[in-house]
């Protein structure tokens, strides 16, 4: 009998193209969520850094949440249904944050808009997972986040610099829409091949253990990058230039997650996690403490690369460990969850330790995490 995996389906380029597209127009806040802090710290200019992260936990706790769910309810992901309701929510956050008045408006139209992305983002992780070529489709995922990372950094400073918080919204709003455009690409899951195979649902403790060292990987990496632009304005750095430094870090991040495609599982899932994340302790020092603007242009596009290439090496192994798909479906979840606590909790250390504190909590809480990832990436690796 032949393996489970190689029973699957092969993700189509139509379905690559349609999953990619919509998960990207999907994202492009969270993706531009340093620009959006500072954009929202500028309009309403008495909120202190704690209140602002705060916006940004809010966001990101939603779409964790919503990934919680889908994540337990995979056998629900088998048409295009969740894309157009996630799509639709999306949407009409957007639209509530362009013309919010006040910060309590603010972070009720980031809730809404985080409920729309988890449910689009997770349902992608299902769908993804379910193809035989999952690590190269992730790998394409990520490459495509580099893209979306190039364009939006150059545009929505230069939006921020003309109409603020509204002007940035407003292409976020644009963005969403593309939703309902690559929706149609997606094909339908619920052919008989698929629903001929037996996906077991994962029992194992030691992926769920990796998923918490993703949470706190990500605790640390959002809680320092949603600063970055703040850290770059403390060294008088315009936030035009600073979007020419992300746009670089978009750059790097479009051929990273390729190379590790391209590599596929030649190295396992182990071994490159513990390289990515000991790389991300090391260059959130020089991010947290950078003395010159040519230290800062140097760490942030390579601190930002670092997750986005690791993220296709953790999700095959992931994939491989358990095909059901719910890791997978769960793994925003743990990435948002953890993002989601780092921007308020690094706003009130901010406010009382600078930024340099927040650069040591980073580092501790990315050591941390890395005995956890350890611990499911072997099993992976042993399972392949």
């Amino acid at each position: 009998m032949s393996d489970l995996s190689e029973q699957k389906p092969i993700l189509k380029i139509k379905d690559q193209i349609g999953l990619i597209g919509v998960l990207l127009a999907a994202f492009s806040a969270p993706f531009t969520m340093a620009f959006n802090i500072g954009a929202v710290a500028d309009h309403f200019v008495n909120s202190s850094r704690g209140e602002i992260g705060t916006m940004a936990t809010l966001e990101l706790f939603s779409i964790s949440l919503v990934s919680i769910i889908v994540s337990r309810n995979t056998h629900l992901v088998k048409s295009r249904l969740p894309f157009l309701v996630g799509g639709l929510i999306v949407v009409i956050g957007h639209l509530l944050t362009i013309y919010a008045r006040d910060l309590n408006m603010i972070f009720l139209a980031r809730i809404v808009s985080g409920l729309g992305s988890g449910a689009i983002v997770a349902s992608v992780m299902v769908m993804i997972v379910r193809g035989q070529n999952a690590l190269m489709t992730f790998a394409l995922l990520n490459s495509g986040v580099g893209v979306a990372g190039v364009l939006l950094s150059l545009v929505v400073p230069r939006i921020i610099s003309i109409y603020g918080m509204e002007g940035a919204y407003f292409v976020h709003l644009i963005f969403s829409l593309f939703i309902f455009a690559f929706i149609p690409l997606i094909s339908s899951l619920g052919d008989k091949k698929e629903e001929q195979l037996q996906f077991s649902p994962y029992t194992g403790k030691a992926g769920w253990i990796a998923m918490f060292g993703v949470a706190f990987a990500f605790f640390a990496h959002g809680g320092l990058l949603t600063f970055a632009e703040r850290i770059g304005a403390g060294l008088s750095i315009s936030t035009i230039t600073m979007g020419n430094a992300f746009a670089v870090g978009g750059i790097l991040t479009i051929i990273g997650p390729l190379i590790a495609g391209f590599i596929g599982g030649r190295y396992g899932s182990m071994r490159p996690s513990v390289l990515f994340l000991a790389l991300m302790i090391f260059v959130a020092f020089f991010v947290a403490n950078a003395w010159n603007p040519m230290i800062f242009f140097i760490a942030i596009p390579i601190f930002g690369l670092l997750p986005i290439m690791w993220t296709p090496f953790f999700l095959g192994g992931i994939a491989n460990l358990d095909s059901s798909g719910r890791l997978a479906a769960a793994h925003p979840a743990f990435v948002t969850m953890g993002g989601a606590i780092g921007p308020m909790l690094m706003g009130y250390v901010s406010d009382y330790g600078g930024f340099s504190a927040i650069g040591w909590v980073a580092m501790f809480f990315i050591l941390v995490s890395i005995p956890m990832v350890i611990i499911g990436t072997n099993a992976a690796d042993q399972k392949n």
